[in-house]
């Protein structure tokens, strides 16, 4: 009986330290982390992704951005140029690319509105949003609806959201919740026919003052 006491015993360790083993070298990772595709280098922004830019890491699952890839997705990766650059293991989100057919027509084009010509705009405005054009002045006339392209800082870096803990997030944050960037906006890119910018231009450049209020609304028409 002591016998197969002491035996039973052994197996209960052995089957502890098995299970405690699985748990470290297997079990966690099935359970807690995701693979998901990251950079295996710095990359510029204008980039074309190739395979060998890109690479595979264990992450928790708590840290998978939602617009991110999960290996074995690399082929929808390959071949996309990047509208952002990117660091090194950093995830590869859907946002860091611009597909410029989703967004121009055949007569657009993307035109800068400088912070010289800009009265008022929201601290929130982010690369896609649509924005009304507007003079300052509360006339009723409107130059139109845009999408933008880029919303740019005075050194031309993309102004991006930026959680507490310091790391840009690549995800697309609702308006409301757009509280922290890596930079203060200083001018926007539309995009837009050049007939409309030049109207836009005109304008501006008359007013010898910042004229133009750039207006969050809903989706441009």
């Amino acid at each position: 009986m002591k016998r197969w006491r002491l035996f039973a015993g052994i197996l209960l360790v052995i089957l502890a330290v098995a299970g405690l083993a699985f748990w470290e070298t297997a079990g966690r990772s099935r359970l807690l982390m995701d693979r998901v595709v990251v950079a295996s280098a710095d990359i510029r922004a204008g980039t074309v992704l190739r395979a060998d830019m890109l690479t595979t890491v264990l992450i928790p699952n708590d840290g998978v951005i939602a617009t991110g890839f999960s290996s074995g997705r690399e082929t929808e990766i390959v071949g996309k140029r990047t509208a952002l650059p990117i660091s090194a293991r950093q995830q590869i989100s859907s946002d860091i690319f611009m597909v410029e057919d989703d967004y121009m027509k055949g007569d657009e084009s993307f035109f800068v509105i400088p912070a010289e010509w800009i009265a008022m705009r929201s601290s929130a405005l982010r690369r896609g949003d649509t924005v009304e054009i507007t003079p300052a002045s509360g006339e009723k006339t409107s130059f139109g609806r845009y999408k933008l392209a880029f919303v740019k800082d005075e050194d031309e870096i993309e102004v991006r959201d930026m959680p507490a803990s310091g790391e840009l997030l690549f995800e697309a944050l609702e308006r409301r919740e757009r509280t922290d960037a890596n930079a203060v906006i200083d001018h926007v890119e539309i995009i837009a026919t050049r007939a409309a910018y030049e109207s836009i231009r005109v304008f501006a450049e008359n007013a010898g003052s910042p004229a133009l209020l750039i207006i969050q609304r809903g989706d441009a028409g």
